[in-house]
């Protein structure tokens, strides 16, 4: 297509035109007043808007604006370097219980300025602790408990790295510091009850014990009228479904529990075992099947780790600064002070961000002029909410209505994770038994919670100086096992089974420790017992072991008979045992 030709004169001709198109439009719309202003009028009017205008008047659900005299509305838009912005009011109403950022609490702070933790691990690393978050519907309630100025007790369910090992100063714990932020923070959040907020903290934590030991005997090391429980347990229980199951089964029981308290689950990191990998990845589908978030230190510092040592295979830098320290140099096993700090600060940073999150929601509810939905924790409830033709038409009986039952926001299960789904089962909480010798609260104090395990006296158990004891090592005396080495000594001791008739007996393994074998029964059913191996093939892991003895018993009183056998499995002939507890269900 070719080109259409203009002479050099059209051309001057449009441009003069543009240019008196454009003064005209300028000399018509704007003008500059004796300031140096220049002001653009819409030439329409707008009575609600003047800056002199009154306040509107709110008169039942209506509002209600003053008369006011149309005038033309200008809006000055200064040009000079000193002028303002001249305000243009709201034509909304301010309701009076209407959210005021302004007026967020301190905590609603999440990687703004004034996060001083997200300054510290950058907003990457804060997203990335948080395994899994969910709703938080315990916790929220637990945190209201606080705002309103109540106590509040926090108890600890984990292993060594909770118990505080290697630290030699409690405040250094990852528990404790995180009860200090609560302390603080919920504090300054409430009003006149503020130098009231107490928060009790009870550190359960057992060194070398897995779920399935705590899935019974979690109440001996913490009150029954917790509020909030935190569980450690993820690189004690090793990669098995019956470890998993124990913590499936734990979860269970202290949701059962009087005050119904909340559950956060941390995973701390070990890289001295087998796999990287460890139960804390089977745990974190049963917390996600119970709706209780997960907090994890791995997701975080691990790929720092992987990242340095592929830069340079000798680096050692970052495991130095995140984990203990002992006589073999670096303890990839449990975590140091600065460990420490980061798992109590990644908790606190995950609490604040759920806190507020409450805060929210409750303005929000409260600048409502409607309730609260009821179908708001059902997925698709309004579109089974029946409808009028539905009711008319008898239809109503075979559509479900969500607004009846227990709301899902603190609906526990009613079947397993492990079992097969049906349409009737419902499991119900049992009455655990448990006797322990895990009932130090550090290492001078009994737990108040906790019943200690004795054997029954003689003939039912060995007396003397080859019964068993007592006995804990001189470097951990946190640590206490009922022990005993001489073949053929006895101990019994009474059990009480109720509905699910379980017997079992917790013991410790390990593979340098020099252990033997025992026989259990119990009642008078010596054949239909079963041996306990206290050596096993696995290095460097010394944990308790739990094993059913029977699992049919009939409720009631029971005695429970252990003795030490001649034959072990341990390769030096160790015929040492130590027994950590007995429990029943």
């Amino acid at each position: 297509m070719g080109r259409i030709p203009f002479s050099r004169s059209f051309h001057y001709f449009l441009i003069a035109l543009i240019i008196l198109t454009i003064t005209l439009y300028f000399k018509f719309f704007f003008y500059t007043d004796a300031e140096g202003n220049s002001t653009f009028s819409f030439g329409s009017p707008t009575p609600y808007c003047n800056n002199v205008q009154q306040a509107p008047e709110i008169v039942g659900e209506a509002v209600k604006f003053p008369e006011v005299t149309p005038t033309t509305k200008t809006i000055t838009v200064t040009t000079t370097a000193t002028a303002t912005l001249t305000p243009i009011p709201t034509l909304a109403p301010v309701l009076a219980d209407a959210p005021n950022k302004n007026l967020e609490p301190a905590y609603c702070n999440y990687c703004t300025s004034t996060d001083e933790l997200c300054k510290r691990y950058g907003s990457f690393n804060l997203a990335r602790s948080r395994a899994y978050e969910g709703p938080n519907a315990r916790l929220k309630r637990v945190i209201r408990k606080l705002r309103s100025g109540q106590k509040i007790k926090i108890g600890i369910i984990g292993g060594s790295v909770s118990k505080g090992h290697g630290l030699t100063d409690r405040r250094h714990n990852w528990s404790h510091i995180y009860a200090e932020y609560i302390r603080e923070t919920f504090a300054k959040s409430t009003s006149s009850d503020a130098a009231n907020v107490e928060v009790e903290l009870i550190n359960g934590s057992v060194g070398a014990t897995v779920s399935e030991y705590m899935e019974t005997c979690f109440s001996e090391h913490i009150p029954k009228d917790v509020d909030l429980v935190i569980i450690e347990l993820a690189i004690n229980d090793q990669r098995l479904d019956v470890l998993a199951k124990g913590y499936e089964n734990l979860i269970r029981a202290i949701f059962a529990l009087p005050l119904r308290p909340a559950i956060i689950n941390v995973q701390v990191m070990a890289l001295m075992f087998a796999t990287i990998t460890m139960g804390g990845d089977l745990h974190t589908a049963i917390a996600e099947y119970y709706d209780t978030p997960v907090i994890s230190i791995r997701n975080v510092i691990l790929p720092h780790i992987l990242r340095s040592t592929q830069l340079d295979s000798s680096d050692t830098s970052v495991e130095d600064y995140w984990f203990e320290h002992d006589s073999n140099g670096i303890d990839l096993r449990h975590l140091g002070l600065h460990g420490h700090r980061m798992l109590g600060d990644l908790l606190s940073s995950f609490t604040s961000r759920v806190a507020c999150e409450a805060w929210r929601e409750e303005q929000l509810q409260q600048s409502s002029s409607h309730n609260e939905d009821p179908t708001n924790d059902v997925v698709g409830g309004w579109d089974w909410a029946p409808y009028e033709s539905d009711r008319y038409n008898g239809l109503t009986p075979s559509l479900p209505n969500p607004n009846e039952g227990e709301s899902v926001s603190e609906y526990i299960p009613r079947q397993s994770l492990f079992q097969k789904y049906d349409h009737t089962t419902i499991l119900r909480p049992a009455t655990p038994f448990c006797r322990t010798t895990n009932t130090l609260a550090g290492t001078a104090y009994y737990s108040p919670y906790a019943h200690l395990l004795e054997p029954l006296p003689a003939p039912l158990s060995t007396e003397g100086p080859d019964a068993f004891a007592m006995w804990s090592h001189p470097q951990n005396p946190g640590k206490v096992w009922l022990t005993a080495k001489k073949p053929g000594v006895k101990a019994a001791f009474n059990v009480q089974t109720s509905a699910l008739g379980r017997v079992r007996v917790t013991y410790l393994r390990s593979g340098s420790y020099g252990l033997g074998s025992v026989w259990c029964w119990l009642d008078d059913n010596r054949e239909k017992g079963k041996r306990l191996d206290g050596y096993w093939t696995l290095k460097d892991i010394h944990v308790a072991n739990t094993h059913a003895i029977v699992e049919d018993a009939t409720p009631g009183e029971h005695i429970l008979h252990c003795e030490i056998m001649k034959e072990t499995k341990d390769p030096g002939g160790g015929t040492e045992f130590r027994i950590v507890a007995v429990d029943a269900l």
